[in-house]
């Protein structure tokens, strides 16, 4: 069979396939998605086996996080922030307690404070913030979707900040592979010590004026990473997931978008067949994965 029949035997209704794309039957459509739920085991048992050329990758740097951030407040008339290096070790330490106990929030289940780990590296603030993000491809990205939420953009124009930190990971999170970007702001002037109060959980935090005495106690046992795991990497298990879910559902909502106008332009009688329906099912899967793929902030 020639290379074009063969396209057409898969994508084009025809006599050959009984007037239905061969990828739309059953039987294709089922080994699609076993081919899915074994690339994804694939993907992630080569990462845990060769971490340093298919693991925690991302095209997004602390660097870009804070030049970026810095851009906004410069725009808006506002000093920059200097990038402190032990405020970027405790973004990194709250990025890998998130990966290590299993939650996506500025308080984990433990109670543990996002102040903890200012205190924990020896960093006394008269004011702190965080922003959290995860998901994003780009630090262009990140840093928009920060400035599109009052809240958050509350921190990042904040006069009340001279410093900042970033931290950058990848890895899994409750069962997904994700990437995390954790963003600590502060200030170490003054002499007296105040904590910030975060709000409801889902929202970002404010600095306010507490005594320093309320802070929660550092706990002994948060991992304390040395180096950005995103140093020796090239390829994101997470991002290559989800383009590869996107590319096969995209063929798919193109080859029923096909089947719709060959049939109705031969007038093919077909029972059962609800091309409609299954364009509006693909369709969703795939605003799924591109809502799944837009990144959230907290």
């Amino acid at each position: 069979m020639s290379l074009v029949k063969t396209l057409i035997h898969l994508f084009v209704p025809h006599e050959s396939n009984n007037q239905k794309a061969k990828i739309l039957h059953p039987s294709s459509l089922s080994i699609l998605a076993l081919f899915l739920i074994f690339a994804q085991i694939a993907i992630t048992g080569l990462s845990r086996v060769y971490p340093t050329v298919l693991g925690c990758a991302s095209s997004i740097s602390a660097s870009d996080i804070v030049r970026l951030t810095n851009e906004k407040r410069i725009q808006s008339g506002l000093s920059t922030l200097s990038e402190n290096s032990i405020l970027s070790q405790a973004a990194l330490a709250k990025g890998t307690d998130m990966l290590n106990k299993g939650y996506w929030a500025h308080f984990a289940p433990d109670g543990t404070t996002p102040w903890s780990f200012f205190t924990q590296f020896g960093y006394k603030y008269k004011y702190a913030g965080e922003n959290l993000a995860r998901d994003f491809c780009s630090a262009s990205a990140t840093v928009d979707a920060w400035m599109n939420s009052p809240t958050h953009r509350e921190n990042v124009l904040s006069s009340n900040y001279k410093e900042i930190g970033i931290g950058v990971l990848e890895g899994n999170l409750a069962g997904a592979d994700t990437t995390l970007v954790v963003q600590f702001f502060g200030n170490s002037g003054g002499s007296t010590a105040t904590i910030p109060i975060a709000k409801a959980q889902g929202a970002d935090t404010v600095a306010t004026t507490k005594p320093a005495a309320t802070v929660r106690p550092t706990p002994a046992t948060i991992a304390t990473p040395t180096l950005s795991p995103l140093a020796l990497v090239e390829i994101s298990p997470f991002k290559t997931t989800k383009d590869l879910s996107m590319a096969i559902v995209g063929v798919l909502i193109l080859v029923l978008s096909i089947d719709l106008i060959v049939v109705r332009r031969k007038r093919i009688m077909r029972i059962g067949g609800r091309t409609l329906a299954h364009i509006a099912y693909f369709g969703m899967i795939l605003a799924i994965v591109l809502i799944l793929k837009a990144g959230q902030i907290i």
